[in-house]
């Protein structure tokens, strides 16, 4: 017995046949080696040669196929397929055979398999459970119609088929049921990663998706496993199967119990703000080892112990954020990659050459077109627009990194043939390239605000007064608006409106989140990192006489996604104006402290999308603490007016704070010198926005408008630098991003702020030290 296994090892680990040939995983070296010594032979040499080579090639296919905005998985699959029987194998057996021997193969699915039950941990940590709290009646009916009825049927109907039109062996329905049920399924991680691939994931057809595919996949789990408890039930005594049921409560509740108040001490021993120790980490990956291996061995998957340990994770919390920095690089950029490939590699094209079995192609069409329909029919029925209901159907039935782990772990323990074993991977690879190909075609994210009326400061009627969205990071981002929207001096015939959004970068999850604090109620205080903003903006409430409207928000989404959220809920509200905070920042003895890329870029992608005026606020007055409703003290306003419709913009919002007796209103306007430039229908806009400001310059001692006549550009800076000297404590004006104006003439080429425009970027130049605030507006863009 021991001959027959040693005859059927490799004939380079044996020696005369009987004995074994001990050969190092390491290599002496390259010019170290015998004569007669291959350095191929080498397990750690040869891993490292198809590391290179399937990442290597596999990124040099991603750069031609990202030009169709299709995922890196795509790649992966081509590499392994490239790679694998399909092309290396056939036309280039010799080097196939040096690339990858038959030992090495083991080694790659043995990564592949950690990489799938690190994954799934990870997919725990990030997962929000929360998120199935906050859906409603749409959301429970789509994502239950559309896992319910596709996979019971799908796979009742294709073991029918395969059994009496196929006439297939009974000991392979298992593997018919395996991949027919793992292609009905909706995949939670996949959808994600798909909603993150498109930049759709903040969108209100992105939250609908997502919650439905997370109801759908907690309810997949619950029927795959009672479907298993039965199956057990056949084919063992009921004793048997009782006694699986008991171990895998047992290792559920051990997992709920004990480690998730062993998590929960870890959290209580770490201080706020300092990063979580390595024995801790240490503790959790062992802690997750040790689950899948018990968990296997007492009937449940081994990906499903590692994925429950991750929900008892806190969300956000410091070791979440941790846990996902430490693992999430090699997880999602070697071991995933590794474990597509791998399927590609196990794939072969040529055994597609005959006659497919005919309960594969019911799952590649009425299969897929009944799922479709259980996502297009409910989505319909709760009135979501034709194409959005479509592309939602569709994102349901994506596959993608889950169902290949799904084929990759489970290929070798189900009776599967190599056909059906390729036709799934195909059918994978298939969806994941249509799917975000006609998701962009149903649904384009620019066109959400199209036909949005005219939201702007200017256009505001005086019965619904201006409705105001003051955006923070911090604190004092918050401080600042504050004083800003305090001028804006509500009065009982033009009531103010003002919704402060909290943004906060998503760490440590994968489910963008977007909370709306209701005063006063409890959700709005048992967030500690939200609350110091909720407070800014109470205060202000309770400081306005006048009837002012407060309503608090917080958005927790990726950074390169948060614009989303701002211009979101500017659009459910009707919001006239937005205000961002800059991104740089001064301290109170005006010195400049920090100046962040990222803010800067969030900046311009709401500029370019927002459904309603934009205005950057420039606060460099942070020692000011006086508050303007007090009249203790004197406030000067400047407005520079260029002319054009950002300018119209500025002056509506500083209309509204001449109202208050300490506040002192300055118009400053630049005319040209050629009087033929000063006709034309902007001309005539000015001179009409101007009016009512030149007849109360002459009534009211708190209003002065004056014009300047200006030749060219090096006039202007002149001016503004005059107009900087005269201390002024804040500064309105347009932004003028697009203006051929010749008092901008030279201007626009030393511009380094050009969301700020010619006249902003002056006035926030670092060489200030005046603690003067500047106010860039610009009116919304149709």
């Amino acid at each position: 017995m021991v001959d027959s296994f040693i005859n059927e090892l490799d004939p380079k680990y044996r020696v005369d046949g009987s004995c074994w040939k001990f050969i190092p995983v390491t290599s002496q070296g390259l010019f170290n080696q015998k004569h007669d010594d291959n350095i191929f032979k080498h397990h750690l040499i040869i891993l490292q040669l198809q590391l290179a080579v399937i990442f290597t090639l596999a990124t040099l296919i991603h750069l031609f196929l990202r030009r169709f905005y299709l995922p890196r998985l795509v790649s992966e699959v081509l590499a392994g397929v490239i790679l694998g029987p399909s092309v290396l194998g056939r036309f280039f057996p010799n080097i196939s055979s040096v690339l990858f021997p038959y030992q090495s193969i083991k080694i790659l699915a043995t990564l592949t398999r950690f990489g799938y039950l690190f994954f799934m941990f990870l997919i725990g940590v990030k997962m929000d459970v929360n998120l199935i709290r906050k859906s409603g009646r749409r959301e429970w009916t789509i994502g239950s119609l559309v896992i319910v009825f596709p996979l019971l049927l799908g796979v009742h109907t294709a073991k029918e088929i395969s059994l009496n039109v196929d006439k297939i062996d009974e000991r392979y329905l298992e593997g018919v049921a395996l991949f027919t049920g793992v292609l009905m399924l909706t995949s939670f991680p996949v959808v994600a990663i798909l909603l993150m691939h498109l930049k759709i994931i903040n969108s209100e057809l992105g939250h609908l998706t997502l919650s439905s595919a997370l109801i759908s996949d907690l309810i997949s789990v619950v029927i795959v496993n009672l479907d298993k408890f039965g199956q057990l039930t056949k084919l063992a005594s009921s004793h048997v199967a009782v006694k699986s049921v008991f171990l895998i409560i047992a290792v559920i509740l051990f997992v709920i119990t004990i480690l998730r108040q062993m998590i929960f001490w870890i959290i209580r021993r770490t201080p706020e703000g300092k990063p979580v120790k390595d024995a801790y980490l240490f503790f959790v990956i062992i802690a997750l080892l040790v689950v899948a291996i018990v968990g296997e061995n007492a009937g449940l998957q081994y990906m499903y112990g590692p994925f429950i340990l991750g929900l008892t994770v806190p969300t956000g919390h410091p070791l979440a954020s941790t846990l996902i920095e430490k693992l999430d690089t090699i997880v999602s950029g070697w071991m995933l990659p590794l474990m597509s490939t791998y399927c590609g590699y196990r794939s072969d094209l040529w055994e597609l050459n005959r006659q497919p079995p005919y309960w594969i192609i019911f799952v590649f069409t009425l299969g897929f077109l009944f799922k479709t329909s259980c996502g297009f029919i409910p989505a319909i029925c709760f009135k979501v627009p034709v194409k959005d209901a479509t592309a939602l159907s569709l994102m349901l039935t994506a596959k993608g990194v889950i169902e290949l782990g799904t084929f990759a772990t489970n290929a070798d323990k189900q009776s599967t043939v190599p056909q059906e074993f390729t036709w799934g991977v195909l059918i994978v690879f298939v969806l994941a390239s249509l799917v975000p190909i006609l998701t962009r075609l149903l649904h384009d994210p620019s066109k959400t605000y199209n036909g949005y009326q005219k939201r702007t400061v200017m256009n505001s009627t005086l019965n619904e007064g201006v409705r105001m969205l003051a955006c923070a990071h911090r604190q004092d981002d918050a401080m600042s608006a504050i004083k800003l929207l305090q001028l804006t001096n509500p009065t009982t015939g033009t009531p103010l409106s003002v919704f402060g959004l909290y943004l906060e970068e998503l760490v440590g999850g994968s489910s963008p989140l977007l909370l709306n604090h209701q005063l006063g109620q409890k959700s709005s205080s048992d967030g500690g990192r939200w609350k110091p903003i909720i407070d800014v903006f109470t205060y202000f409430k309770s400081q306005c006489t006048k009837p002012t409207q407060v309503q608090v928000y917080t958005a927790i989404s990726p950074p390169s996604l948060m614009h989303e959220d701002v211009c979101w809920v500017a659009f459910d509200n009707a919001v006239a104006l937005i205000i961002l905070p800059f991104h740089r920042k001064w301290n109170r003895k005006g010195n400049m402290i920090s100046d962040s890329k990222e803010l800067r870029a969030f900046n311009t992608k709401v500029m370019n999308k927002a459904p309603c005026s934009v205005g950057i606020l420039i606060d460099r007055d942070q020692a000011r603490t006086s508050s303007i409703t007090d009249n203790s003290s004197s406030y000067h306003v400047c407005v520079l007016y260029l002319g054009g419709k950002d300018d119209r913009e500025a002056l509506s919002i500083a209309r509204r704070m001449k109202g208050w007796p300490s506040v002192y209103l300055t118009i400053v306007r630049f005319k040209e010198d050629d009087v033929s430039l000063q006709n034309g229908w902007e001309a005539m806009l000015d001179d009409e926005c101007l009016r009512d400001m030149k007849h109360q310059s002459k009534e009211n001692g708190n209003v002065l408008y004056k014009e300047e006549i200006i030749r060219h550009g090096a006039d202007t800076s002149v001016l503004v630098g005059s107009v900087l000297d005269a201390n002024y404590d804040l500064i309105l004006v347009g932004r003028h991003s697009k203006s051929d104006s010749p008092l901008l003439d030279g201007l626009s080429a030393w511009t380094d702020l050009p969301e700020l425009g010619p006249i902003g970027d002056m006035l926030a130049s670092t060489v200030i030290s005046k603690p003067v605030s500047v106010f860039v507006v610009q009116q919304q863009v149709i």
